[in-house]
This record gives C-alpha cells, structure tokens and sequence, in this order.
C-alpha cells in the first residue's frame, strides 16, 4: 500500500514538473491534491529545471481563479475592520485644503493608506478618495499631451471634484 502511494504521489510530482510557464504549473499545483509539502519541494525542483523565479510563480498565483477566490473570501469584513480600525478622522467631515493636498502630493509616494489617514488625522475611504482623483488627473493631462507631469498641475486639477475629473476625462477618451 505503501508503495501504491509513493508511486501516485511521484507521478503527481512528473506531471507539476512538466509545466512549461508558470501559471501552468499553479493550475497543475492546484489540481493536484498533493500534500503541501510534496508541493513545496516539487516547486523547488521545478524552479531550479526552469529559468523562472518565485515571483514568476507568485504572479501567476495571483491571478489564478482559485487563489482569487480564497482571497477574496470574507474581504468585506477585513476591509471594514480595517477602515475603522483606522479611522483617525473621528467621525468630522471636513474639506482637503490647497496646502493639505499639496503636502499629499509630497507625501503620497512615501506613506501607506494608513500612515496618511493618522498624518492627515482622516479616514481610509478620504485617502483613497484623493489617490482616485490623482490617478484621473495624471489620466487627464496624459490626454493632453504633457510631456512633463508636474504637482503643480496635478494640484490644479485636484482641486476639482471627482465627478468634474470624471466627465473631463470622459470627454478626452469620446474625443
């Protein structure tokens, strides 16, 4: 019996082993109801026959359709939890001033969605809020054709609302 379940187990392994890209070896990986730790050395011996890496193997994991969904499981829950855990905006609603979201601009590569909101004593949901408008704005000035993308002018567009960034926006790509 024993041997019955070396065998399968070492033909289970050749199969993983015979994966040309990664994502072939993860949907291989995932149908194979290898254990974990067969797993883990077959991937081993798979990277070092291949010239691909671990983050080869991590991209191809993160957009295969079953790790998505494990990821995604309960993601609603971990997000809320994650908003108010926090939330430094303590329940005021008040507006991003010119020199708060030029010091955004400043600070925004360097900081995280967390470490901004305590910064700026706001919640997730504001910061990611501005980060949407940068994005479009960024977006908007590609469609004009700037060759140098500036903060100034990023800043200028900023100041607008979201809906105003979207319909200009909208306007360039029905242009």
């Amino acid at each position: 019996m024993n041997k019955l379940k070396e065998t399968l187990i070492r033909q289970k392994v050749k199969k993983l082993l015979a994966s040309k890209t990664p994502a072939e070896y993860i949907d291989q990986s995932v149908k194979s109801k290898l254990p974990q730790r067969d797993k883990a050395k077959a991937t081993k011996e798979w990277l070092s026959q291949t010239e691909f890496t671990i983050a080869d193997i991590s991209y191809a994991r993160n957009r295969h359709p079953y790790w998505k969904a494990v990821k995604q499981k309960n993601h609603q829950e971990r997000t809320r939890k994650r908003f108010d855990e926090y939330n430094y905006s303590s329940g005021r609603v008040r507006a991003w001033s010119k020199d708060e979201l030029k010091e955004f601009l400043d600070e925004n590569e360097k900081m995280t969605d967390r470490e901004l909101a305590k910064h700026f004593t706001r919640s997730i949901p504001s910061i990611q809020a501005i980060r949407r408008r940068i994005n479009i704005a960024t977006r908007i000035l590609n469609f004009e054709n700037k060759k140098r993308i500036t903060k100034p002018a990023i800043l200028k567009l900023i100041l607008s609302d979201e809906k105003v960034l979207r319909r200009k926006l909208v306007e360039f790509k029905d242009a």
